[in-house]
């Protein structure tokens, strides 16, 4: 631990100490998997598997993502069927600061998000890791719970901090929206939390429209769309998006 605060004092004496730099530009990119097929007639439950990057354009450390809307083609949304009504919120798990009472059968997904932290559009400090591990939860009948814990060394500071993700549909599928809190975009007083690479994987539940995740053909053809729009605490926004297989 007393090299953990070590390494705190030495980040935050340098943001002290350093003029502020012009923010760089960050520059994202998007992954996705999902499995073809499903009809208004028949429609399918599928897995979805999601990832992204973040870099900037001079190599520093990118600027804290605050908002993200990420859009799959052709696909709807059911969480009130994963686990017969049961969930876990988001704000469950934050008033435990654990996910320990969260039942097994609200647990959708998993995943890992990679990030440094430090003074956004400066230098990277290989040693100023925050490494987290995501559980995904069925937070509520249009809404999952995205909980992100660690501890040091994985991650310079300790973090249990469950976000509030909301599910929606339109005409061409679904999408999944939530705002990322202080704590996250700041794990370190005075410091930023520039994110490098996120992978998740949400698992398929239940059958027909009764699914997690499942693809009835609406809006989607030839390749699957993953589409992301992405707004850093700048208020600087970017989309990007890529094929996440046929529809």
């Amino acid at each position: 631990m007393r090299k953990v605060s070590l390494v705190v004092a030495a980040l935050a004496a340098m943001l002290s100490l350093t003029a502020v730099a012009l923010a760089a530009t960050n520059q994202y990119s998007v992954t996705g998997k999902i499995a073809a097929g499903g009809t208004k007639k028949k429609p399918k439950p599928v897995s979805v598997q999601f990832n992204y990057t973040i870099k900037t354009d001079d190599g520093t450390l990118s600027n804290p993502v605050k908002t993200y809307k990420i859009h799959f083609q052709g696909l709807k949304s059911a969480p009130k069927y994963v686990a017969k009504g049961k969930y876990c919120s988001a704000a469950t798990i934050n008033a435990a600061s654990s996910d320990s009472g969260c039942s097994k059968a609200t647990h959708v997904g998993t995943g890992l998000v990679k990030a440094f932290v430090g003074a956004a559009g400066q230098a990277i400090d290989p040693g100023a890791k925050c490494d987290l591990k995501l559980d995904i939860y069925a937070g509520g009948p249009k809404s999952l719970a995205l909980y992100l814990h660690g501890d040091p060394p994985a991650c310079i500071a300790p973090i249990s901090q469950a976000i509030d993700a909301k599910l929606s549909t339109d005409a061409t599928g679904g999408a999944l929206t939530f705002t990322v809190p202080p704590v996250l975009l700041h794990p370190v007083a005075g410091l930023d939390s520039g994110i490098t690479s996120v992978s998740s994987t949400i698992k398929k539940f239940g059958t027909g429209k009764k699914a997690l995740f499942y693809s009835d053909g609406t809006g989607c053809k030839g390749k699957r769309q993953v589409e992301v729009t992405f707004t850093d605490e700048t208020g600087a926004s970017a989309k990007t998006s890529a094929a996440a297989g046929k529809c």
